[in-house]
């Protein structure tokens, strides 16, 4: 009995220094590894892309054209893991939020169906592509319907009311998702753009879209100027360099060039600085929003309101 006792309290003691619930704020550290993720997956696919294309000689027309190479595993998990991100991510306008999450969404089609080129050594058998589409639309319904059934229950920090902003993003993105299922169920070379191309412009037209309600939050919320200015600055970049490259494209000034590879880069980049200067404006934001109710839930403590609540640190301090 006296083994089994010291090997319980072993277990107890260890349990204690090193389970026990940290105080320093695990859901800010989670917002901020998740601003960090998609930092880490822009570097990683930049690095696959840069090291196969050194590696073969040869820069492909597209970074999704990098499917048909080493890079696959690479380019479906990091755009994968991208959009996930991007619908995790809350934002803090429910314009914004819808944007990300359609954007998000829009990603795993990117991933999930293929460009058509004439290289293309192994394509996928269509059936395989369209199974891969029907399971991106099962998780996001599945998404939106747990979403919903949670948020009855009244689960959510956020009020579920809507904005005609926030309806005409819904629309915009449900619209967007339509035409990509319907091209690659029915018209996949209607009008010379191939699905995974109309999802790909879609996604990074929300996120253009993003980046310019985040200029204008910045206005109307007087947050200091260079925030507001760096992201009108990234949007007007964003929004030239897709109509730069559609006239170029039009006028076939592209040819030769991999323009499509360039300028998704340039689009990717623009999004990364804008999430780097979000990351700068919003890093102590909720940490700030945390310690503002953990101050006034010490203050209901001290007035009497509520039993104060030790934590395991503080009763082994005490100890």
């Amino acid at each position: 009995m006296g083994l089994i006792r010291q090997v319980r309290d072993g277990i107890m003691r260890f349990a204690q220094r090193n389970v026990v619930a940290r105080r320093r704020g695990d859901v800010v550290d989670t917002y901020r590894n998740l601003r960090i993720g998609m930092v880490t997956l822009i570097l990683m696919l930049a690095f696959a892309v840069t090291a196969e294309s050194i590696r073969s000689t040869d820069i492909r027309p597209s970074i999704s054209d990098y499917y048909d190479t080493s890079v696959r595993a690479v380019f479906i998990a990091t755009v994968c893991a991208m959009g996930a991100m991007l619908m995790a991510y809350k934002g803090r306008s429910e314009i914004e939020d819808v944007l990300l999450n359609y954007a998000g969404f829009l990603a795993f089609f990117v991933a999930f169906l293929p460009t058509d080129t004439a290289e293309r050594l192994v394509y996928p058998p269509r059936d395989w592509i369209i199974l891969n589409m029907w399971t991106a639309v099962f998780g996001g319904v599945s998404a939106v319907v747990i979403w919903s059934l949670i948020s009855r229950i009244g689960r959510f920090a956020t009020s579920r009311r809507t904005t005609l902003a926030g309806n005409v993003a819904r629309g915009l993105g449900l619209c967007a998702v339509i035409v990509v299922v319907a091209k690659q169920l029915w018209w996949e070379d209607a009008f010379g753009i191939t699905p995974h191309v109309a999802a790909a412009v879609s996604m990074f037209g929300f996120l253009t879209l993003v980046v310019g309600v985040n200029g204008l939050a910045a206005v109307v919320r007087d947050a200091p100027r260079r925030y507001a200015t760096a992201y009108f600055l990234i949007a007007t970049g964003m929004f030239v360099t897709v109509v730069v490259a559609g006239v170029a494209s039009v006028c076939g000034w592209g040819e030769g060039v991999n323009l499509v590879f360039w300028v998704e880069w340039v689009l990717l980049a623009a999004f990364l600085a804008f999430w780097l200067v979000q990351t700068a404006e919003l890093w102590d934001e909720e940490a700030e929003l945390k310690s503002a109710v953990d101050g006034d839930a010490r203050a209901r403590v001290l007035g009497g309101d509520v039993p104060d609540a030790d934590s395991p640190d503080d009763r082994e301090q005490r100890g």
